[in-house]
């Protein structure tokens, strides 16, 4: 699944992706539900996708789609992963970038937005809380980027998943703070299997000689899924 305005080309509406849209995951689900009646659905979600696959499971609960769910390299705690990216050099770095990308597609759909936002407070932005401040919480709905991150962040969501679900994730992730794990709500759960290692960074869990390398995480949520489905 492309989230909105990744797929090549802008999404038609004044509206983007952003990390608690639940909706597009369950249409594309229900969708493939009444395309393949009776196949069973599974569901493996990367980095801000596993955060979105996490909420749709939690805020589901019995009623999901998927009877089983990876997710990789986790964002927890969404307030807390944008300012350890702003605490480092290499996290600067890397928002930079991606920010800039995302005023690109705000560019694109200028003509759209019109005065929704902003358009000063966006393209000056130079951090995720300041672009997420002054863009996705005022196209989505939220007060401000303290509502977006606090009510789109997949750890509360946790104790309410009810299918069996792993959590592929990194204590030396440079994107997620190793005390934002939400490690009590794991436990907890039976539903969720833990598979948090110290080391693998954000989506790497690279194993193997450099000319033959292994990517253990696609490689645990494909068996986990085939494991649980029993195919």
């Amino acid at each position: 699944m492309n989230f909105r305005s990744c797929g090549g080309e802008p999404n038609r509406l004044a509206r983007f992706y952003h990390a608690g849209e639940t909706g597009d995951i369950a249409h594309v689900l229900d969708l493939l539900a009444g395309r393949f009646p009776g196949v069973p659905l599974a569901a493996v979600g990367f980095s801000l996708g596993a955060n979105v696959l996490l909420k749709y499971l939690g805020e589901r609960g019995d009623r999901a789609r998927v009877r089983v769910a990876a997710g990789i390299s986790i964002p927890f705690d969404l307030g807390a992963g944008a300012d350890k990216l702003q605490s480092t050099v290499m996290g600067r770095v890397y928002t930079g970038v991606f920010v800039r990308s995302l005023q690109r597609k705000f560019r694109q759909k200028r003509h759209l937005i019109g005065d929704a936002c902003d358009a000063r407070r966006v393209l000056a932005a130079r951090s995720f809380r300041e672009f997420d401040d002054a863009a996705t919480a005022r196209l989505h709905g939220f007060s401000g980027v303290d509502d977006y991150y606090g009510s789109s962040s997949s750890g509360q969501f946790l104790p309410r998943i009810r299918v069996p679900t792993l959590l592929v994730h990194a204590e030396d992730d440079p994107f997620v703070p190793v005390d934002a794990i939400p490690r009590e709500a794991i436990r907890a759960n039976p539903c969720l299997t833990s598979a948090i290692t110290p080391h693998g960074g954000h989506v790497g869990f690279i194993a193997g000689p450099p000319w033959r390398p292994e990517f253990w995480a696609e490689a645990e949520a494909a068996r986990f899924v085939a494991e649980t489905l029993k195919c």
